[in-house]
């Protein structure tokens, strides 16, 4: 299997618009995704971890060692494409598909994943606090999504922001060139470099997908 792309960053940072980009354009983000288009079992797999540690999402940590996950890369890997038996499976690494996945807690289990998936290359979409908290609050209030109390207070949004933030770009140094930044807000105004850096890191066509979805 190719090593997979993972996306990390905070919750309403546009990690699900990007991972929009990165599908269209080629990478498979998962056959079972939620409304934020999270590969379910990955989510639910970080999850677990994090609950392990006494964690959420809404008071992160980096989980230790222990409270890892148990199974498998190939088996990971088989669900994220659902391969039912050993023919699937032998067509799928023929194909050496390009794939990957996001969910906002890959920025606190990131280790965990990458030492399932050595040479998985990172992608960190960045977004400034205002924008964050304020849609962290509007999420919040919506019907149909998970409300947390904390979330009404503005400094406690931002602060977790922060976190996330100073977590996510604690991986830049260690990764190198497997490490790449973005900012949403250049990503949606087209900006050239942003889309040039995502193209190369990625190998991928990304410009008219992006172009697509910013214009849709």
């Amino acid at each position: 299997m190719r090593p997979p792309y993972i996306i990390i960053g905070m919750h309403r940072s546009g990690t699900s618009f990007l991972a929009k980009v990165l599908e269209r354009s080629g990478i498979f983000m998962g056959v079972i995704k939620d409304h934020n288009f999270e590969a379910m079992h990955f989510l639910s797999v970080n999850q677990q971890v994090m609950w392990a540690a006494k964690q959420d999402w809404l008071h992160p940590g980096v989980p230790k060692k222990e409270h890892w996950t148990s199974f498998k890369a190939d088996t990971l890997y088989a669900e994220h494409f659902r391969l039912n038996g050993r023919w699937a499976k032998f067509k799928q690494c023929l194909r050496r598909e390009d794939w990957g996945w996001k969910d906002p807690r890959n920025t606190f289990t990131l280790d965990m994943w990458l030492e399932l998936f050595p040479g998985a290359k990172v992608i960190h979409l960045k977004r400034d606090t205002e924008s964050v908290v304020k849609s962290l609050q509007k999420r919040n209030e919506r019907k149909g999504e998970v409300f947390a109390e904390e979330l009404r207070d503005a400094e406690f949004c931002a602060e977790l922001h922060q976190k996330y933030l100073q977590q996510a770009s604690s991986y830049a140094d260690k990764l190198g060139d497997h490490f790449l930044e973005l900012d949403y807000a250049e990503l949606c105004a087209l900006n050239p470099t942003s889309i040039k850096s995502l193209e190369n890191f990625t190998g991928k066509k990304i410009a008219k997908h992006l172009k697509a979805l910013v214009n849709a």
